[in-house]
């Protein structure tokens, strides 16, 4: 089943009136790897071509053909004008034996035939998404500030208390997928100084000079290389002293491990929250 733009279309013959049919081709296209746009280079003097450091893609181009009858064709058509025609990329949402799988795209253009004499209505919706990648539903996993342990007392005493663990700081984001993915770290306040982040397997860092207030979020965005606090438009990525954001992609069939270092002072509960989405 596809959800685009929140409208559910069905992939699988739907003896029922009143609901989106697609037919193959959109399923053909979703699951395509799109075209190279590394140039092949023929050698002059030899055999073959030059080789390729690596397949750069395209963006990949998805058809969706659908049709609906009975008497509720009309208000079919106005959800899919006002859904598909807003001038922002929509989501599209696949839910089969694969499992569920994401894009965002594009409408290009939205062409709709209807015959209201036989209360039938067919449509073409033509989109791009930008990204060619396929994501998996989003994941997150939490750690809050390092503390130290309780330890063992001294003189020892029987039975002997074990004292309590403490916590690392530390945090890691697991990839199922068959493709780097990057990750959207979140610090909660209160930290009057701001924050290190530090990706263990790459020594990557990011640094923050500036104090995250309780009640609001930092939110660090590695797929555009952005800092926000609390809305994208409030952006604050001009205090970053350190701003490697390439070690914080989660490589594909592997792990992530972020240690969370909070300056200054702390107030209230601050914690480290990181999302990714497995990418295929």
């Amino acid at each position: 089943m596809l959800t685009l733009a929140g409208i559910p279309m069905y992939g699988v013959n739907q003896h029922a009136d009143n609901v989106i049919q697609l037919d193959g081709q959109f399923f053909q296209d979703w699951y395509s790897i799109s075209d190279s746009k590394s140039d092949v280079r023929e050698r002059p003097s030899r055999d073959g071509a030059f080789g390729i450091d690596r397949d750069y893609r395209t963006a990949l181009p998805l058809t969706a053909n659908g049709r609906v009858r009975g008497a509720g064709w009309a208000s079919q058509l106005a959800s899919l004008r006002a859904a598909l025609g807003a001038g922002q990329q929509v989501t599209a949402t696949v839910n089969d034996e694969l499992g569920v799988s994401n894009r965002k795209v594009s409408i290009r253009r939205f062409t709709p035939s209807p015959n209201p004499g036989v209360s039938i209505l067919e449509f073409e919706v033509i989109m791009v998404a930008t990204d060619p990648l396929m994501y998996g539903a989003t994941q997150t996993a939490s750690t809050g500030v390092p503390t130290a342990g309780t330890g063992q007392p001294w003189p020892q005493v029987w039975p002997a208390p074990w004292g309590t663990p403490g916590n690392s700081g530390r945090v890691t984001a697991v990839n199922s997928g068959s493709q780097p993915t990057p990750l959207t770290l979140t610090v909660a306040g209160g930290l009057d100084a701001g924050v290190e982040l530090v990706e263990i397997t790459t020594g990557s860092r990011l640094l923050l000079n500036r104090p995250i207030p309780v009640g609001s979020n930092a939110v660090f965005d590695a797929s555009i290389g952005r800092v926000y606090l609390d809305t994208p438009t409030n952006d604050i990525s001009g205090f970053l002293a350190r701003r490697e954001w390439d070690g914080f992609q989660v490589p594909k069939f592997g792990q992530s491990t972020v240690q969370f270092n909070p300056l200054g002072t702390q107030t209230g509960t601050p914690t480290l929250t990181l999302s990714w989405a497995p990418a295929n």
